[in-house]
């Protein structure tokens, strides 16, 4: 399906992504944070990089194939309530587990820019809702 201008409906617009960028960026962190809290001095560096790392190298395999919001190719190709329920995962998980051990004002800024992309980007979401099979 086309949206407005001949865009995809994947397809956000130039502010939606950059939004996009600054909610994963701070799912990004707020992994690398509950790493270092769970991880304590031992272990703290090593969660604090392997969180955020796990957490990207998922949201980056796993694609619904022609979104054009994610960039090209598909590593692995997944339904479109596969790859929303992932991005969802990632980023809710991570407000909500910063929050968990004591980065409320982080978490909770986190939990609300996810909240406000989504309610934005609501072409995009019955876009993926509506891949329902891999090509």
């Amino acid at each position: 399906m086309n949206g407005p201008s001949g865009t995809t409906d994947s397809e956000l617009a130039p502010a939606q992504a950059a939004f996009r960028f600054l909610v994963e960026i701070a799912g990004l962190v707020c992994w690398a944070v509950v790493g270092w809290e769970v991880g304590g001095d031992t272990w703290g560096w090593i969660l604090a990089i392997l969180f955020p790392v796990v957490a990207a190298t998922t949201w980056a395999s796993f694609r619904v194939p022609g979104d054009a919001s994610a960039g090209q190719g598909a590593p692995i190709p997944v339904p479109g309530i596969v790859r929303l329920m992932i991005e969802l995962d990632m980023l809710v998980l991570a407000g909500v587990f910063a929050i968990i051990v004591g980065q409320v004002i982080l978490g909770a800024a986190t939990l609300i820019a996810v909240l406000v992309h989504y309610s934005l980007t609501m072409r995009r979401v019955r876009w993926l809702l509506a891949q329902r099979t891999i090509t």
